[in-house]
């Protein structure tokens, strides 16, 4: 614990030692803020990729200066909704005993968005205790289930959900949103609700390690080297594949640069989710091999798996715009490729790309453009490299950890002053 200006307890159901991009964003923000502020964490056991490493972790622990400590809810199938709905009821809930039957003093709450359900942990702490809360949205609720149509619009569920969220987003001290397409969507909502300030609104983006993700000539990586990205042009995806990711076009862009004999053009997925076996199945019915797919790789592994393309890929289903932004651009960024933008026209990612000149846009379902963008970057090392400089510049003016951690610190210290004052 470090001289601070108050204390911040962040909520969270993936923390360090969990390598789910969250947790490994989380981690490395609040060892930034543990310079200034007394920070701990609620959280749950890791059991994002590895269900077994929960067993050897402890219930309370330090890691570098912040307090973890962590609650144990069921582990049910995640591939199941109404299951997933249960591993999200039992850890809010025991977070919510945790944060009572722990320390006394918490001058700020900071609660994410996922589970859906514990925006309403802070919610009644904050009613019961008086403590504020900073709201981070990294996706919006039920916005995503609605438009994934695990939800109807017009459904008693529905309703009732988005008349709780108008209160979560009224009560919280500050929200914090990924980018302005987000914002533009928050406002749109709450438009009508006269006691909502849209003033408490921040824009702060995510971020990606400025130290740690760095960019790699393809010879001199290994996992490279190992996987035969050297000379075939090797547009790269790497992270989560769930349902509201778009793979599918790049997919078809390679099946139609295969039957065009372009076989030096590859397209390579690391990651796990959803959609995997889905996308397995289509490549295997297309006899497509120029796709190939690896699984998450060893955190220690990200500074190569993330720089072993020469474009980056960056998916989501037009219908998600607004309501998240792929925590994939960053990492794109900081490794200086290309970024390949599939993705709605108003997307966050979009408007980076275009404003920056660091990559392509391309509507989801354009095969014809994907292919074409693929074709003229392989044919073209100048123009590639060149939009490669541009994504690293642009990643070191906005995107940087750096940045991220003084905006955050920021935030809390102006909403601390204000409570004290």
């Amino acid at each position: 614990m470090s001289d601070t200006d108050g204390s911040i307890t962040l909520l969270t159901e993936y923390f360090y030692p969990e390598e789910a991009s969250t947790a490994q964003l989380l981690t490395r923000l609040t060892t930034r803020l543990e310079a200034h502020f007394d920070v701990s964490v609620v959280t749950a056991y890791p059991n994002y990729h590895d269900e077994d490493r929960s067993e050897t972790v402890p219930k309370r622990s330090v890691h570098d200066g912040v307090n973890i400590s962590r609650v144990r809810g069921t582990r049910f199938d995640k591939d199941s909704l109404p299951l997933r709905v249960l591993n999200w009821l039992s850890f809010s809930l025991l977070a919510l005993v945790r944060l009572f039957s722990g320390r006394s003093e918490r001058d700020v709450l900071f609660v994410l968005s996922n589970p859906p359900i514990l925006p309403f942990v802070a919610w009644v702490y904050k009613r019961l205790r008086g403590t504020p809360y900073v709201y981070l949205i990294y996706d919006m609720y039920p916005d995503m289930p609605i438009a994934l149509g695990l939800l109807s619009d017009d459904g008693i569920i529905a309703q009732i959900w988005e008349r709780a969220m108008v209160v979560i987003y009224r009560d919280a001290d500050r929200i914090v949103v990924l980018g302005d397409s987000m914002e533009r969507r928050l406002l749109e909502k709450m438009e009508e609700d006269s006691a909502f300030d849209p003033e408490k609104i921040e824009v702060i983006p995510n971020w990606e390690d400025e130290t740690f993700i760095k960019p790699m000539a393809k010879e001199d990586n290994d996992f490279a080297v190992e996987h035969d990205t050297i000379d075939p042009f090797t547009l790269l995806y790497s992270g989560n594949i769930g349902r509201f990711h778009e793979l599918e076009t790049a997919i078809e862009a390679i099946a139609q640069l295969k039957q065009q004999g372009r076989m030096d053009i590859q397209l390579l997925v690391i990651g796990e989710g959803a959609k995997k076996d889905e996308l397995r199945r289509m490549v295997d019915r297309r006899d497509i091999e120029n796709v190939q797919f690896f699984p998450f790789q060893p955190l220690e592994r990200l500074p190569e798996t993330l720089t072993c393309g020469d474009a980056s890929l960056v998916g989501i289903q037009p219908e998600m715009e607004g309501m998240c932004v792929s925590s994939k651009l960053y990492s794109s960024l900081a490794a200086g490729m290309p970024v390949l933008a599939v993705v709605g026209e108003g997307d966050e990612v979009a408007r980076v790309v275009r404003e920056h000149d660091c990559g392509a846009y391309v509507r989801p379902g354009d095969v014809d453009a994907t292919a074409t963008i693929l074709q003229r970057w392989a044919d073209d090392d100048k123009q590639a490299s060149r939009l490669g400089r541009n994504a690293r510049s642009c990643f070191e003016a906005r995107y940087t950890l750096d940045h991220a951690a003084e905006e955050y610190t920021e935030l809390f210290q102006t909403l601390l002053d204000t409570r004290s004052g």
